[in-house]
């Protein structure tokens, strides 16, 4: 079976990188769920961006987890030792993490995107599917998904005694061909169709939107979440590439190219941080409150204007 290869300078590399970006990506998530969920209406308002920011805490954890565990292995001599499919499944404890961190922000990327099509192209619609309690189904419903696809993972893997040269365990080395194959090509075809959708949506909406200020107000909200997938695309499909390539034996690479092509997924959370600050400005005073309270900064709510803490003695 193919696997990931590296001397013992490019794997402590991974591994180290690994933790610096699973930590800084974990703040960035951490941050965005405090500001979504700062009272009652944010939160009813930002369910599903919420859904997502955990989500992407889960993909963030994995980075940790697995920057963790594949350093004990490496330190403890054993990281070239022969294991199975079934024992990185069953013995490892970061390959689930791996799975759930990619597999649910994509589903609930795709959820998003269906809340914002049918919010301009079929208000009623919208109305209809999106309100409080089937929002919460949606959500029950996708965590349901998510659960049963990692049960077939490791129905994949149980008793599976294919050997990898190196305790990596990765998804492709921990699951059978046909699992981690359709599990990255889910990543790669959630993004594109998410973003496809949205653009074609979006020319729609430009139509419509003449003389309509609900319309003009709802694509502003469609042009942060083309952002989301644009960028997305680029940083979680692309890195689902490489993955496949290297389970098919397409090409042979180390542990250095895979770390900074992999954790591209983590630097999601940062880059839709930075995209929320800039294009939403509900988001930003909601940052600059939150920031004021825990004194780190001193923000005036009349004028809008920030200033350092210190400043202001």
């Amino acid at each position: 079976m193919a696997s990931l290869e590296g001397t013992f300078g490019s794997t402590m590399f991974m591994c180290t990188y690994y933790l610096s970006i699973g930590t800084i990506a974990v703040v960035a998530n951490m941050l965005n769920i405090g500001i979504y969920g700062q009272n009652k209406e944010m939160r009813k308002r930002y369910i599903y961006f919420i859904a997502f920011e955990i989500g992407e805490l889960l993909n963030s954890i994995s980075f940790l987890l697995t920057g963790a565990g594949r350093m004990t292995t490496l330190l403890n001599g054993t990281m070239t030792m022969p294991i199975t499919a079934h024992e990185c499944f069953y013995h490892r404890w970061w390959p689930h993490a791996l799975i759930l961190g990619t597999e649910v922000p994509t589903l609930i990327l795709c959820l998003i995107s269906m809340e914002r099509i049918c919010a301009v192209v079929r208000p009623g619609l919208y109305s209809h599917l999106f309100n409080g309690r089937s929002k919460k189904v949606l959500l029950t419903a996708t965590c349901l998904i998510s659960l049963i696809s990692l049960i077939a993972g490791g129905a994949s893997a149980f008793n599976n005694l294919t050997v990898v040269k190196s305790d990596h365990c990765p998804i492709i080395s921990s699951t059978a061909i046909w699992y981690s194959t359709a599990h990255f090509l889910f990543i790669i075809v959630g993004y594109l169709v998410s973003f496809i959708s949205l653009l074609v949506m979006k020319a729609v909406s430009n139509k419509l939107a003449v003389g309509s200020q609900r319309l003009r107000r709802s694509d502003s909200k469609t042009n942060i979440l083309v952002a989301f997938t644009g960028t997305s695309i680029v940083m979680v499909a692309a890195p689902s590439v490489v993955m496949i390539g290297i389970r098919w034996s397409i090409f042979v690479v180390d542990d250095l190219f895979v770390a900074l092509s992999y954790s591209t997924t983590a630097l999601v959370s940062i880059v839709n941080t930075l995209i929320n600050f800039i294009f939403r400005e509900e988001f930003r005073h909601s940052a600059r409150k939150m920031l004021d309270y825990v004194g780190l900064v001193k923000y005036d709510d009349r004028s809008k204007m920030l200033t350092t803490a210190t400043s202001s003695h």
